[in-house]
C-alpha cells in the first residue's frame, strides 16, 4: 500500500461496517427520506389521485412496502456479491462511492428545495458535505437497518392517517330529516361550456341546442351565473363542496377540497349515487363502499402501471429541485395521466358518455327502487380539443397537441390563434361539441321521462368554467378581463325543480359554488355547524360571486363580478355554418364550392398535405407549404379534390410564420386525394 493510501486510510479509518444488509439500508434510507416521504405526503392526502386510478390507499401501502423491501433485498444481494468477489479495500471503495454519489444527489436536491432560489448554488455544496458525513458514518456504524425501518414507517404513516382522518371537512356527514320523500337529483356539468355559446344575449338557449332549450321551458335560468375558477380541478371540487370564493378559501383548504368529492359520500346515506366523469366513479349506496376512478374498467396490470407512472411524476416534481424536477411533467390541473398530452384528463377522454349515466341510473333503480337517485354527469364533450362534427363523429383524434407545435386545431404550441379565420374554425368545432353534448343531454332527459323519474327530479345543468378562443393568453385566462368574464367565468346554469311547469328567470349574479347548498336543501339535509357553505341559489351572495383565476404555481387571483357588459363573441355563421356540406369553408366565396378551381389560383406543388384519421365525413388536413409560395398577405387558400373546390385552407399568420415553411389548416369533405391552391 502506497504512503498516500496509508495516510488516507489513517484519516478516514478502516471500514467497520461490512454487513451487506446494513450497508444496503444506509443506501436506501436517504432515498426514502428525501423522495418517498414528500411524494407520499402529496399522494396520501389526495383521495382523488387514488380514485382516478382505482387504487385503494391500503393497496398503495402494500405496494410501497413491497417496493422498499424489494429494493433493500436487491442491494443486499448486490453488496453480498461484491464482497465475495473483491478484496476488502475494493469493497470499501465501491460501497463508499455508491453511498457518496447517491447521497450527494439526494442531499443536494433537498437543500436546494429548502433554500431560496437565489441561493440554489449552495445546494450541491452543502449536499456534498452532508454526503461525505453520511458516507463516513455508514462505513463506521451499523445503524442503517434501524434508519431504514424508521424511514419506511414515516413513509407509510401519511397514508395510514388518511384512512382515518379523511381528506377534508367538506365531506362531513349530512343530517337528514326523518322522511322518505326526497326528490331525485341529476347534476350535469358540461366541461368548458361557456355561457355565450349556449345562450343568446336575451338569455334564451340558442336554437342549435334544442334539448337544452326544451328544458329551459320548465326550468329556472340563472342568466348571470359564474364559475368559481378557471381550472377544472378547482372549479368542480368547489362546486361539490359549496365554495364560491376559491381564493378566499386559501391554498391549504383548496388542496384538501381538490382531493375529495364534497357532499357526494354523505348523500350516499340516503341516495343511490351514480357518477359518470373522467375523474370520479361512484356506484355505492353507503359511504363505506364508496369507489371512484376513471381506470376502474381497465385490467389490473394497466391500472397499476398507470398509477406507478403517475406516482413517479409526483415524486420527481415534489422531491427534486430544478433542473432535475423539470424532467418530470407538471402536476398542475390534473388528477392522472401526468405523462400524457392533454389537460386535466390526458389523451382521448371519453366524450360520448351519456349511455353510462343512463345505464347507471337503471342499475341503481333495479338494486333499490325505493331509494331516490343522485346522478352526477361530468361530460367532457365540450372540453378542448373540440374534435367532432354535428353528429358527434370524430373528425380527428382528440389528442393534445394535435400535431407537433400546435396545441389545438389552428393554434400554435400555446393554443393561440393568429388570424380571425383560424379562430372561426375553432369556434365552429366548439359549437359542434356543444351540439353533440345537447344531443346526449336529450337522451338523458328522455330516459328520465321513460323511467317515470323526470317530474320528481331536480335537474341541474351547468359548466365548470368556459373557454375563450384567444390570441395572446391561455383559453382559460382570456385576452382581456372582459373576455375572462364573458367567455371563461360566465357559464350556463339551469335548474328544473320537481313538478316545475313554467320557465323562470333569475338575472341576479350567482356562483356555481351555491349549487351544493341547493342540493343539500333539496335532499332535506343539514350540515354540521363547522362546515361553511355558500348560500343556496335562492339567495344573493353578500359581495357577489368571485371568479378565481389560477395561475401557474397555484397562485389564486380573485375577480369580483362587476356587472359590466359581456358582448357575445359568436357570429351566426360560426354557430350554424351557411353550407352544411362544407361547414368549414371559411373566408372564401361559397359559390366556388363544387366548381372547378377558377383562374387566378396556383396549385401548390411543394405542399405536403397530411390527412388526420377520423370517423366523420369531414377530414382534417394539415398543409405544410414553402412560405414564399403564396403572397405574404394571403390568409386563405383553396382545397380541391377530383377537380372541384371542396373547401378552404387557412394559413397561419404573423408570429407563427418565422421560417421557410408555413402551416395551414383545412376541414373539408373526405375525399381520395387533395390539392392545395394559393391566390396569385
Amino acid at each position: 500500500m502506497t504512503t498516500e493510501r496509508k495516510s488516507l486510510m489513517a484519516r478516514i479509518g478502516i471500514r467497520r461496517n461490512t454487513n451487506p444488509r446494513d450497508i444496503a439500508a444506509w443506501l436506501i434510507a436517504p432515498f426514502i427520506l428525501v423522495v418517498l416521504i414528500p411524494a407520499n405526503e402529496k399522494i396520501s392526502s389526495n383521495a382523488v389521485f387514488f380514485a382516478a386510478h382505482s387504487v385503494s390507499p391500503i393497496t398503495w401501502v402494500v405496494v410501497l412496502t413491497v417496493f422498499i423491501v424489494g429494493a433493500w433485498l436487491l442491494f443486499i444481494a448486490l453488496f453480498a456479491l461484491i464482497r465475495r468477489g473483491v478484496k476488502p479495500l475494493a469493497f470499501d471503495v465501491i460501497a463508499s462511492v455508491m453511498m457518496f454519489a447517491s447521497t450527494w444527489f439526494l442531499a443536494g436536491n433537498l437543500v436546494s428545495r429548502l433554500l431560496n432560489s437565489s441561493a440554489l448554488v449552495l445546494g450541491p455544496v452543502i449536499g456534498l458535505v452532508i454526503a461525505a458525513l453520511l458516507t463516513q458514518l455508514s462505513r463506521r456504524i451499523m445503524m442503517g437497518t434501524v434508519l431504514v425501518v424508521f424511514a419506511a414507517l414515516a413513509a407509510v404513516f401519511p397514508v395510514a392517517m388518511s384512512l382515518t382522518v379523511g381528506s377534508d371537512a367538506s365531506a362531513a356527514e349530512l343530517k337528514f330529516a326523518a322522511t322518505e320523500s326526497r326528490p331525485n337529483i341529476v347534476w350535469v356539468i358540461s366541461d368548458e361550456l361557456q355561457y355565450p355559446l349556449a345562450f343568446d344575449e336575451q338569455g334564451e338557449v340558442r336554437g342549435e341546442l334544442p334539448n337544452l332549450a326544451k328544458l329551459q321551458e320548465t326550468a329556472t335560468t340563472y342568466t348571470h351565473a359564474y364559475a368559481t375558477a378557471n381550472y377544472t380541478d378547482y372549479a368542480v371540487p368547489s362546486q361539490l363542496s359549496g365554495i364560491s370564493d376559491v381564493a378566499g378559501a386559501g391554498v391549504d383548504r383548496m388542496a384538501k377540497v381538490r382531493s375529495g368529492i364534497g357532499i357526494v359520500p354523505s348523500l350516499a346515506a340516503k341516495y343511490s349515487v351514480v357518477m359518470q366523469s373522467p375523474i370520479y366513479h361512484f356506484e355505492c349506496d353507503t359511504t363505506a363502499c364508496a369507489s371512484a376512478g376513471s381506470d376502474q374498467d381497465s385490467n389490473i396490470a394497466i391500472r397499476y402501471l398507470n398509477f406507478a407512472r403517475d406516482a413517479v411524476a409526483v415524486a420527481g416534481r415534489s422531491a427534486l429541485a430544478p433542473p432535475f424536477s423539470t424532467a418530470f411533467p407538471s402536476l398542475d390541473g390534473k388528477w392522472r395521466d401526468f405523462w400524457s398530452g392533454g389537460d386535466e384528463f390526458g389523451d382521448n377522454a371519453e366524450g360520448n358518455s351519456v349511455q353510462r349515466v343512463i345505464a347507471g341510473i337503471g342499475r341503481a333503480q333495479a338494486a333499490n327502487s325505493s331509494n331516490p337517485i343522485f346522478a352526477f354527469w361530468h361530460s367532457i364533450r365540450t372540453h378542448a380539443p373540440w374534435s367532432v362534427d354535428r353528429e358527434g363523429a370524430e373528425i380527428y383524434p382528440a389528442r393534445l397537441p394535435v400535431v407537433e407545435g400546435a396545441h389545438m386545431v389552428g393554434s400554435d404550441a400555446d393554443g393561440l390563434y393568429s388570424s380571425p379565420e383560424l379562430q372561426s374554425m375553432e369556434r365552429r368545432l366548439y359549437a359542434n361539441s356543444a351540439v353533440d353534448f345537447d344531443r346526449q343531454l336529450g337522451q338523458l332527459l328522455e330516459a328520465l321521462k321513460a323511467d317515470g323519474l323526470f317530474d320528481n327530479t331536480i335537474i341541474i345543468v351547468t359548466a365548470d368554467h368556459g373557454a375563450g378562443i384567444t390570441v395572446a393568453s391561455d383559453r382559460r385566462m382570456g385576452d382581456s378581463e372582459q373576455q375572462r368574464w364573458t367567455e371563461v367565468a360566465h357559464v350556463p346554469l339551469l335548474v328544473k325543480e320537481p313538478g316545475q311547469a313554467a320557465a323562470k328567470i333569475v338575472d341576479g349574479p350567482r356562483s356555481t359554488g351555491q349549487i351544493a347548498r341547493s342540493v343539500v336543501d333539496a335532499a332535506l339535509a343539514s350540515t354540521a355547524p363547522e362546515l361553511t357553505m355558500s348560500p343556496a341559489l335562492g339567495q344573493d351572495l353578500p359581495a357577489g360571486p368571485v371568479f378565481t383565476t389560477v395561475a401557474y404555481g397555484g397562485v389564486l387571483n380573485p375577480w369580483v363580478y362587476s356587472a359590466g357588459p359581456e358582448p357575445s363573441p359568436w357570429l351566426a355563421e360560426d354557430l350554424t355554418p351557411p353550407d352544411p356540406l362544407h361547414p368549414f369553408a371559411i373566408g372564401v366565396d361559397l359559390g366556388l364550392l363544387g366548381e372547378p378551381v377558377p383562374a387566378g389560383w396556383t396549385e401548390l406543388t411543394g405542399a405536403n398535405i397530411d390527412a388526420l384519421p377520423g370517423e366523420s365525413k369531414q377530414q382534417l388536413l394539415v398543409v405544410d407549404r414553402p412560405t414564399n409560395s403564396c403572397p405574404a398577405s394571403s390568409t386563405v387558400g383553396l382545397i380541391s379534390a377530383g377537380g372541384q373546390v371542396i373547401g378552404s385552407v387557412l394559413w397561419e399568420q404573423g408570429r407563427q410564420v418565422s421560417g421557410p415553411r408555413t402551416r395551414g389548416w383545412a376541414i373539408v369533405p373526405r375525399a381520395a386525394d387533395y390539392l392545395a391552391w394559393c391566390a396569385n
